[in-house]
């Protein structure tokens, strides 16, 4: 850590405990005044910060001789907040309105006080709202963290705070080079937000404006974690919230969402990160902790602080089986159509139960020693089989000759969409509405006129709900049913909710088979289904511009799934993403899950490509950290180039996505990942049937790797070994 300040720096001692860092800073405490007009100039952990000495507000951040952000006094901002009563509804309080800002250096950190933060138009005051933010080094030596308070001396409501406020940001790789990447996906905001011309949306609403939100089904962030940068450095941000965090009064996260908006004026970026707090009269409001990260090299380097947050909160009861650890992912299987009729002229029994070992011989085939059958009871009794399916008799001998072969079976439970006339004995009488499919159905997902499965959304806090569930799926287990894939994971705060569901299932199944599995949909807390699940079975669907990495990279459970149809390209990029597979093809015009994998050929081949390298480097899969392109110097076009990095050595897995047959030029460095005495590492290329290409020794700890000729849509991997 260093802290350099306009003030007399008198000691500065760094002491390594371990892990722990302690650094004590001693300084002449300086307070600077408005009427300086002098910015005010601070270095905490290598990030250089310079604050506007009137408002307060953040003129610059640079870190490693790049300007990250550069304001001008009248735009820059840091705290931000709604103030609607004075009758003008849009009404702000922020820093960007307020004067005679105390701005302090001592203590080894910046405190910044307002005693009356300033107001968006000329109001007269109704008391005045007081505020506070503090940044300081982070004890990692590497991070800075950013705290705010609040509080409400006036007589109106504040329900919104935008803290931090970053405004002026800059597209310090350039245009196409400053990606702003989050666990949800990878963007490029000053291009992708770039409006030449008015394109006439709706209102007020510009395609320069974006909001992210946090939530497995929400892709823009999934995670409450985001980096802004290039493969040559940047800065991460997230704050410390744990699962829910602050609640609304609807029992609600408050601070799930970060707003983006790109400037016409001058084309910098603003990042906003919203809190739905309601700070009445009289009020205090605190922030939560936010950790700032500048770094080199790539984002899996700024994403090092918050996957040791996640690791430290985690706390799963269960570990993961073993199994899932070595598989590519699972196969789902549709035994039946939603109305499984027995009719010989048109059936809607997809499988039988007899089907169940022959589908598992070619699931291990296949690299694949998971299996999730949907329909294989019906709807509203998930501890029955369907007797249009088979026998109970029949039931039971394949799921335990599926074990015998090495593919263990996960039973898919649907019962927080409660069918009539269920809903009524729960108190729920109204929100129904149709769930069916078919293939006779037209359109064949929810018709207008379809009754026969119309329902309404379970509420998990309900008592008896919470019984009859609970004594349903405790007889599965009972009965040796003991891996379980649960619909529509909708978790709530209050008790009790589906942990508490899920905490007495779980305990049960595995104390009944210890390599039991649990997996589910997660709708909306992926923190508390990282506690729960092994993986996740959500309506994901493949998109070559998918980026789901960071996501991989911070949390080790559960493993995330994306569905797979018959494409052999998405076989690949998953496999080299380290996703976890849903293989579920379909026949055609038929249902998902409705075809043998075999049926198509190339869907065949490459996951038996890819299940022979994932078991050929299975070290990397299982213990390697997945780095992803930050394993690259520079970008690689019309490529995706993955990282895998142990100790000891490293993978580099590279598929090519061009249209073109190519030879494929990486340029790399190790410094960040790995360490050789002798500067001097074996590089080893093999092809993706896993054969070794070629072997050299490489000298220096930065190089051009030139790859044979590819394909469009073939793999190939280097493995990167130091030498002493």
């Amino acid at each position: 850590m260093n802290f350099l300040v306009a003030a007399d720096v008198r000691r500065r001692t760094v002491m390594k405990f371990g892990e722990i860092i302690v650094i004590t800073v001693l300084c002449t405490c300086a307070v600077v005044s408005a009427q300086s007009k002098e910015p005010v100039r601070a270095e905490l952990n290598g990030l250089r910060v310079i604050i506007d000495p009137d408002s307060g507000g953040l003129l610059e951040l640079e870190y490693g001789g790049v300007k990250m952000l550069k304001s001008t006094p009248g735009n820059a901002s840091l705290l931000d907040a709604a103030y609607p009563g004075h009758g003008f509804e849009p009404l702000r309080l922020g820093t960007r309105y307020s004067k005679d800002a105390r701005v302090e250096i001592a203590d080894g950190g910046i405190s910044i006080t307002w005693q009356t933060l300033g107001m968006s138009r000329a109001f007269e005051a109704k008391g005045s709202v007081m505020a506070t933010v503090q940044i300081r080094p982070a004890v990692d030596g590497r991070s800075v963290t950013m705290t705010a308070s609040i509080e409400n001396k006036s007589g109106l409501d504040i329900p919104q705070v935008l803290f931090p406020d970053l405004d002026g940001l800059q597209p310090f790789a350039g245009l196409d080079g400053t990606e702003l990447r989050s666990c949800g996906g990878v963007q490029k905001p000053f291009r992708d937000l770039s409006l030449p011309e008015d394109d006439g949306r709706w209102y007020a609403s510009r395609r320069n404006w974006q909001t992210l939100k946090s939530g497995a089904y929400d892709k823009s962030m999934a995670a409450r974690w985001l980096d802004m940068g290039s493969l040559q450095g940047g800065f991460s941000l997230f704050p410390k919230l744990w699962s829910w965090g602050p609640l609304t009064e609807a029992d609600e996260p408050t601070t799930d969402r970060v707003l983006l908006h790109l400037s016409q004026s001058d084309q910098t970026l603003r990042l906003m990160c919203e809190h739905k707090a309601l700070i009445r009269p009289g009020e205090k409001w605190s922030s939560p902790e936010y950790v700032l990260t500048p770094h080199r090299y790539g984002w899996a380097k700024g994403i090092e602080p918050f996957r040791v947050w996640v690791a430290d909160n985690v706390a799963r009861p269960h570990p993961m089986p073993k199994h899932l650890r070595n598989t590519l992912g699972y196969r789902s299987v549709w035994m039946a159509q939603q109305y499984a009729v027995a009719d010989a002229t048109a059936p809607t029994v997809v499988w039988h139960f007899s089907d169940l070992p022959e589908l598992a011989d070619e699931c291990r085939a296949h690299g694949l020693n998971e299996m999730v059958l949907w329909l294989w009871g019906p709807w509203e009794i998930p501890d029955q089989p369907s007797p249009q399916l088979g026998t109970l008799a029949e039931f039971k001998q394949s799921l335990a000759e599926c074990r015998a072969k090495g593919v263990n079976v996960s039973l898919f439970v649907s019962v927080m969409t409660m069918l009539n006339p269920i809903p009524a004995r729960y108190g729920k009488t109204d929100g129904l509405e149709d769930w069916g499919y078919h293939t006779d159905f037209i359109p064949m997902l929810r018709p207008y006129y379809g009754k026969a499965s119309r329902g309404s959304f379970a509420d998990p806090n309900h008592p008896g709900w919470q019984e009859d569930i609970t004594a349903s799926l405790l007889k599965m287990v009972k009965r040796g049913w003991t891996s379980i894939t649960w619909d529509q994971d909708m978790h709530k705060p209050a008790s009790p909710n589906l942990e508490t569901i899920f905490s007495k299932v779980r305990a049960a199944a595995s104390k009944k088979n210890p390599e039991a599995t649990f997996a589910g949909e997660c709708l909306n807390n992926l923190d508390l289904d990282s506690r729960w699940l092994d993986y996740t079975w959500n309506w994901a669907l493949f998109d070559e511009r998918m980026d789901w990495r960071a996501l991989v990279n911070a949390y080790p459970t559960p493993r995330f799934n994306v569905n797979v149809g018959t494409s052999p390209r998405a076989v690949k990029q998953l496999f080299a993403d380290h996703l976890f597979l849903n293989v579920l093809p379909s026949k055609p015009d038929g249902i998902n899950g409705s075809a043998r994998i075999t049926e198509h050929s190339g869907l065949s081949k490459a996951l038996n490509q890819c299940a022979n390298l994932h078991q050929q480097f299975q070290i990397y899969f299982e213990d390697g950290q997945l780095v992803g392109d930050s394993i690259l110097s520079e970008p690689c076009p019309e490529a995706r180039v993955n990282g895998y990095v142990l100790p000891d050595k490293a993978l580099v897995v590279v598929l090519n996505t061009g249209t073109q047959p190519r030879s494929i030029a990486l340029k790399t460095t190790m410094a960040p990942w790995l360490t050789s005495p002798s500067h001097r590492y074996v590089i080893t290329v093999f092809n993706e049937s896993g054969a070794a290409q070629a072997i050299r020794i490489e000298s220096g700890d930065s190089w051009q790797e030139t790859m044979p000729v590819l394909a469009p849509n073939e793999l190939a991997l280097i493995e990167i070994v130091p030498q002493k």
